[in-house]
């Protein structure tokens, strides 16, 4: 199958936010902490749980990671219902490419593909153009060769 491109960016850290209050304005509140500090998002998704809460996770660079962890320990004394973990060394590792909307089953054919080298899908964002998920850093490779036997770069 035929696509734009990959998209790969390593050394990442994950920050995966839990027991928000799902209401307006949650996602601006958690996302301001690093616009403050002029931190760039990598990746973003926030989806609404059960029992009224909301799950956030934000990928940075991990050049951000301590001035970020200080904030974020501040952030927590203030908000003790919300969770924050992190997962630290992982990457971004994506396809592009036009028209993906109307090639059915891209996403899947590219989570199927990642799991049937036994990597395991950290975070999935997609758009009408691509798919992005994260992973482990020590897995791009071997998630970009199998990726490579079914996507063709152009």
């Amino acid at each position: 199958m035929k696509i734009g491109g990959m998209i790969e960016r390593t050394d990442l850290t994950v920050y995966r936010f839990t027991g928000i209050k799902d209401k307006p304005g949650a996602a601006g509140s958690i996302l301001r902490l690093f616009a403050k500090q002029n931190v760039n998002l990598e990746f973003i998704t926030e989806t609404s749980c059960e029992h009224g809460h909301a799950v956030i996770s934000i990928c940075i660079s991990e050049d951000h990671v301590d001035k970020i962890d200080k904030l974020l320990q501040k952030e927590k004394k203030q908000h003790p219902k919300m969770n924050i973990s992190k997962i630290e060394n992982v990457s971004l590792l994506g396809v592009y490419g036009p028209h993906f909307r109307e090639k059915p089953a891209i996403a899947a054919k590219f989570c199927m593909l990642l799991g049937s080298t036994n990597i395991n899908i950290l975070g999935i964002s997609s758009s009408i153009s691509s798919v992005v998920c994260v992973i482990k850093n020590n897995e791009v490779d071997i998630a970009k060769k199998a990726l490579l036997k079914v996507f063709e770069l152009p």
